[in-house]
This record gives structure tokens, C-alpha cells and sequence, in this order.
């Protein structure tokens, strides 16, 4: 009962102390009482993601595909490379998620910026035009509808005449440093160039033919690549040990089997059932999964 007292009277003396030095009293106290008012939301500079763009030249920034809320944010930002570009007069991808890796390798936290606009952009590359040094008249040299067909060929092929009608210029894909065997192919380890010559080879690769797979081959810096340079990573190797899925009807049987050749998905590659040695074909469904069909038993 005295404690009771006490408790009261020390009550009371926190309170006139308050009214009498302008000490604030907390309605609460103890674990979960709001000591401090909730600091106001950061507003965070804004990046607008366009749906189309076109460049010029073999590199792409974050100012060539988005707008920004003020000229302090795009000077920040706008000179940050966002990928290759891709061959003259074709277009190529960018995705919201690969600008923001750009932006972790610029030392940069996408989580700092506010995202608007489009989830991915359509780059286009402007086809250069070139002005072929032909005097009129001269053999080779055009005129009227013939020079306008010949143009509307040569910005197809990405080619134009050179010096003379004996001469093109055309573009290629070369690797930037030596690519091993086996070795996925990035957008940064290419780069675009041109070359002369009195013919196109049919051969050559374009950007979407390389990005993503890899390497059939040693590629060394500068040479040109043709399309027999790279070729999908596959997901299964020869001696990889698989699941292999049998079903009928509402039975599924499943075995451990023994890849016998190396298969992308949906091919179909010969594996080893490793208990009966007995050799089937099936499906690739995943890097661990072969689908056999009835009757797949050779």
C-alpha cells in the first residue's frame, strides 16, 4: 500500500514538472512506443524507359533509350553504357532487368531510382550512309531508277558501294579479346566492324546469332565470325546422369540414366539406363530430366 503511495506521488511530481518546464510527457512508454516522428519518404530521381529508340554507332546509353525528371539526373546517368547495338538497319532488345545490371556495374543501386515507362526497348541502328566517290558517266556509275534500286540493295545487305562498283563495304562481327572453346559468348566481348571486298559472304553472324551461346570453335580477337562460330549451350553433356521419365496412362515409371550425346532442349539424344544397360532415346526436358516414349527403346 505505501508503494502504492509512492507510485502516485512520483506520478504527480512528472507531471507538474512538465506543465511548469515544458518537459513532454509520453501518453506511452516502454517496447513499441513512437518516440520520434516517421521521417518523410525520399522522393528518388526518375528513369523513363522509352518503348523505341534509334542509335547511331556500335554502342547504346541509358540517354539513347530513357528520359530522366531533370538535367542533373541525365547528366548523372546518361552517359552509362547499356549494351551493344546491333547491326546496321536491324533492332535488338534491352530489358528493364539488363539496364539495371548496367547500373550495378556502374557502382549504381537500381533500388535508388524510381522506374517508369516501358519494361523493355526496341533499339534500331541506323543504317550509316556512305557517298561512293563515282563520277557520273564513269563505268559502274548509276543513274535515275537504277541508282535508286542499287541503294535500296545495298542498305538491306548493309552494303554500299567503295571507291568503285568493283568494291563494297560491308559489316561484320568480330570478338574484342580471344574467346575459348565451349565458352559463352557475351554482348561485351563483341564489337562491329567494316570491311571491303568485291563480295558479301552469305556466311556471316549477326549479334542475335552469337549473344547467349557459345563457342564451337577458338575465336580469336578481331576475325570475323560466321554463323558456324557459336551454337546453343546445351543442357545435357555425353556422361551427364539423368532422370529418365517413362509414363503410360496414369503410371509414371522413372530410372537413372547415363547420357550418351549432348542435347539442347526438346532434342532428342540417346541415354543408358545405368541398371539394365539398355539404351534409349528421349527428350531433354531439363539438365536432370529425359522423357522416354513408349516405344522409344532401341
Amino acid at each position: 500500500m505505501r508503494m502504492k503511495r509512492l507510485s502516485i506521488v512520483l506520478s504527480l511530481i512528472l507531471i507538474v514538472a512538465g506543465l511548469c518546464f515544458g518537459f513532454q510527457v509520453s501518453g506511452a512508454s516502454g517496447p513499441g512506443a513512437d518516440s520520434e516522428a516517421p521521417a518523410p519518404e525520399q522522393v528518388k530521381p526518375m528513369i523513363k524507359l522509352l518503348e523505341t529508340a534509334e542509335v547511331v554507332g556500335p554502342d547504346i546509353f541509358l540517354a539513347e533509350v530513357a528520359e530522366f525528371d531533370s538535367e542533373e539526373t541525365k547528366a548523372q546517368l546518361g552517359k552509362i553504357y547499356v549494351g551493344a547495338a546491333a547491326l546496321s538497319g536491324s533492332s535488338r532488345r534491352l530489358a528493364l532487368g539488363q539496364i539495371e545490371v548496367r547500373l550495378r556495374q556502374a557502382k549504381l543501386d537500381p533500388r535508388d531510382f524510381q522506374f517508369t515507362g516501358a519494361k523493355e526497348v526496341w533499339v534500331t541502328t541506323k543504317a550509316p550512309v556512305h557517298q561512293a566517290p563515282v563520277q557520273a558517266g564513269a563505268p559502274g556509275s548509276l543513274s535515275g531508277d537504277q541508282e535508286g534500286v542499287q541503294a535500296g540493295q545495298a542498305q538491306a545487305e548493309t552494303t554500299v558501294p567503295y571507291g568503285n562498283s568493283n568494291y563494297l563495304i560491308y559489316e561484320v562481327v568480330v570478338p574484342v579479346r580471344d574467346i575459348a572453346r565451349h565458352e559463352v559468348i557475351g554482348l561485351e566481348d563483341l564489337s562491329i566492324q567494316e570491311r571491303t571486298g568485291r563480295t558479301v559472304p552469305s556466311n556471316l553472324a549477326s549479334i542475335d546469332d552469337l549473344v547467349g551461346k557459345r563457342a564451337t570453335r577458338l575465336l580469336a580477337a578481331g576475325s570475323v565470325l560466321t554463323t558456324s562460330a557459336a551454337e546453343t549451350v546445351p543442357l545435357v553433356e555425353s556422361g551427364d546422369m539423368v532422370t529418365l521419365v517413362v509414363t503410360s496412362g496414369p503410371v509414371t515409371v522413372t530410372a537413372t540414366g547415363k547420357v550418351l550425346q549432348k542435347g539442347s532442349l526438346g532434342d532428342i539424344v540417346a541415354v543408358e539406363n545405368v541398371n539394365t544397360r539398355v539404351k534409349v532415346y528421349g527428350e531433354v526436358l531439363s539438365s536432370e530430366l529425359v522423357k522416354i516414349e513408349i516405344g522409344g527403346l532401341r
